[in-house]
């Protein structure tokens, strides 16, 4: 198995549809260091017709890669940054900010904390290889009556790893360093494989657990041996 191979039988199933919600009340854009998150969210949005959303994000490991992503040079939060690309791209609605969280555990307890209470069924917005991850977290910590879905592009797939370029989901090419986005896959997989490193049940007991197909598995081990870039 080639390494694009691996990466792509990974990036299958991180990025596997999520049910879709058959109304949205909220959304909750989780910082990450893609702007294009920030314009997906501000069309989502007005696409629902919503009032209020929330941005969730501090400043953390991905704060100096949005900055730079966006071509800035500045002190401000995730949520401060993603506020004005939604406003760039077209949202006029009231942006609740949490601009303290640095991770995704807090991402969902400041979000629980800022929703207003008619939020039943929420849409989550993050950079497409944490959105998995990310959904099982604001579940353990939102609890079983909130329904949460989550925006993936169709059909990630790598075409090729050094420039990062993703075929059909083009808007995506360039958009990681191609170590920051290997340390990023490796490390999802990681986190969501249920073992005493992870942060299922048998582990940190963040989310709850859940199977990772034998053929992803194999891939990520494989990747693991594989002499591939990454973020240290």
């Amino acid at each position: 198995m080639t390494n694009l191979t691996a990466l792509n039988q990974c990036l299958a199933w991180l990025t596997a549809p999520a049910d879709a919600l058959a109304t949205v009340d909220g959304l909750i854009l989780c910082g990450n260091s893609l702007p294009l998150t920030a314009q997906l969210a501000a069309r989502l949005a007005n696409e629902h017709q919503l009032k209020t959303v929330i941005i969730a994000g501090g400043i953390g490991h991905a704060t100096k890669y949005l900055r730079q992503n966006m071509g800035v040079t500045n002190e401000l939060s995730e949520a401060e940054l993603m506020t004005g690309l939604m406003r760039t791209a077209g949202y006029q609605g009231t942006i609740l900010q949490d601009r303290q969280s640095t991770n995704t555990g807090a991402n969902a307890r400041n979000a629980l904390a800022l929703a207003p209470t008619d939020w039943q069924h929420v849409l989550l917005v993050q950079d497409p290889l944490l959105a998995r991850r990310t959904q099982l977290t604001f579940e353990q910590v939102w609890g079983p009556t909130i329904q949460f879905s989550r925006y993936l592009p169709p059909k990630f797939q790598l075409s090729q790893l050094d420039p990062l370029a993703f075929g059909m989901n083009a808007a995506y090419d360039h958009a990681w360093e191609p170590a920051y986005f290997t340390e990023l896959l490796l490390g999802e997989l990681q986190r969501l494989w249920d073992t005493p490193q992870g942060y299922g049940p048998a582990g940190s007991g963040y989310i709850r657990h859940i199977d990772i197909p034998a053929a992803v598995l194999t891939a990520y081990q494989e990747l693991l041996q594989a002499s591939l870039k990454r973020e240290r």
